[in-house]
């Protein structure tokens, strides 16, 4: 969050929280990497290591298209964009995968969490059972109570 945005709209970064869905929530842990006084991020399905997602060529090689190359070709740019290499990362970080996800399979999150609990990263991941990738954006799926519930439990509520 810039200083003129938070001066402007007397926002404390302290109250913010992030989310985002599967490249969003790549975003959404990018960006709690990034700003460490942030309340937390909440990502849904995120597409948590970027090296592992050209690996398995995701949404038909999207990752590669975004950094402009593989691991190999601009290791720079994985290193400075994945989440899973700027381990650790400071706010609250509370994961939502569904264990039937075909599109970003639950292993991403899965494996950041190992990652980062190593770390010592403040880290949960919430694994909703016979769920798919879209269900947990679904206000009338039953995976939408977890999303709203672990929201409010961020900030204690």
């Amino acid at each position: 969050m810039s200083k003129r945005l938070s001066r402007k709209y007397k926002l404390d970064a302290k109250r913010v929280a992030v989310t985002g869905h599967s490249a969003g929530g790549h975003l959404a842990l990018w960006l709690a990497a990034q700003r460490p006084k942030l309340r937390g991020a909440i990502p849904l399905a995120p597409v948590a290591d970027l090296k592992r997602g050209f690996e398995l060529k995701l949404s038909r090689g999207v990752v590669g298209e975004l950094l402009g190359g593989s691991p190999t070709e601009v290791p720079e740019r994985y290193a400075k964009a994945s989440p899973f290499e700027l381990l650790p990362i400071g706010p609250a970080q509370r994961l939502i995968h569904g264990s039937a996800d075909d599109i970003v399979p639950v292993d991403f999150s899965r494996r950041y969490l190992e990652a980062a609990k190593a770390k010592k990263s403040d880290v949960t991941l919430t694994e909703i059972p016979e769920c798919g990738h879209f269900e947990l954006i679904d206000p009338r799926s039953k995976a939408w109570p977890v999303v709203e519930q672990t929201t409010m439990a961020i900030f204690g509520k």
